[in-house]
């Protein structure tokens, strides 16, 4: 399966790569990082990870889970949580085909089996990674060098206007936003913190009544999050470097209070270096 090869195409992205555990996922985010391959152009990969570590820790006679609906606690048992795996991983399997089918792109799903935050470190920097922000990501955000697309449980809504934290004119967030905005038929929300002010590409001639600026102070991200609820935005577009000191954290906060998505890509500094293409998992 391979995608088209659109000469605008942000940092050249490949692929967009959904995760899912042993929980599940779910049916939004099928559908957003379906949405997501679809407005660039990308090829569409779901994984599902078989933790390493809860299959260990089933070999143990002191290990328990508790049970529903039954309300009773038992023996963790391997054979059971393999079938309950290749169950979740089925369903996850259907609802990725459905949702790439709704938008006519191929799709495709392996099982792998170890440690999720190291199966998403080797993920390249022309990947997509979208996970299901659930309380936080700790360390998985760090580690990866792929942008990162976070997805609430209970994403607020499904349409409106691609909004992005803008801090440069040429930096990777600004570029996918705006590739994101024009393909999804979308207004474009540039948040401005501080007092950046920045001038629009004129690549591809993006309609300038279409661009909506809020200024917000910088690093706040409460107000950011306001920005976009008040501007009823579907997306939030940040770069990591806009929040050096822990990215990962903001984007978890910025996901839970704004009640949208929010795609972390590559700031300004990661954009010159380039990054050195890992180990694919896929």
């Amino acid at each position: 399966m391979m995608a088209g090869e659109p000469q605008d195409r942000p940092l050249q992205y490949r692929r967009v790569v959904l995760t899912v555990q042993g929980g599940g996922a779910p049916a939004s985010a099928f559908r957003l990082a379906a949405e997501l391959a679809h407005w660039l152009e990308l090829d569409l990969e779901g994984v599902f990870v078989e933790d390493e570590a809860l299959l260990a820790l089933a070999g143990h006679s002191f290990a328990r889970e508790f049970s529903l609906p039954g309300h009773t606690w038992q023996t963790l048992n391997s054979a059971r949580m393999i079938e309950d795996f290749r169950n979740t991983a089925d369903q996850a399997r259907s609802l990725l085909a459905e949702a790439a089918s709704s938008l006519g792109i191929a799709s495709g799903f392996s099982v792998l089996r170890g440690d999720p935050a190291m199966l998403a470190a080797r993920l390249p920097a022309s990947d997509i990674l979208v996970v299901v922000e659930a309380g936080g990501v700790p360390g998985l955000a760090l580690r990866c060098e792929a942008a990162m697309m976070l997805v609430p449980p209970r994403p607020r809504t499904t349409s409106g206007a691609i909004a992005v934290v803008a801090e440069a004119r040429n930096g990777a967030g600004l570029a996918t936003a705006l590739a994101l905005a024009r393909r999804a038929g979308a207004d474009l929300l540039l948040i401005l913190p501080g007092d950046t002010d920045i001038a629009m590409p004129t690549e591809g001639d993006f309609p300038s009544d279409r661009i909506l600026r809020r200024r917000v102070p910088a690093g706040d991200t409460v107000a950011i999050a306001r920005a976009v609820r008040a501007a009823n935005a579907r997306l939030l577009v940040i770069a990591r470097s806009t929040f050096a000191d822990d990215p990962a954290a903001a984007a978890s906060l910025l996901a839970a209070a704004s009640g949208v998505p929010v795609l972390m890509v590559a700031g300004a500094a990661e954009e010159k270096g380039g990054a050195e293409e890992k180990t694919d998992t896929g």
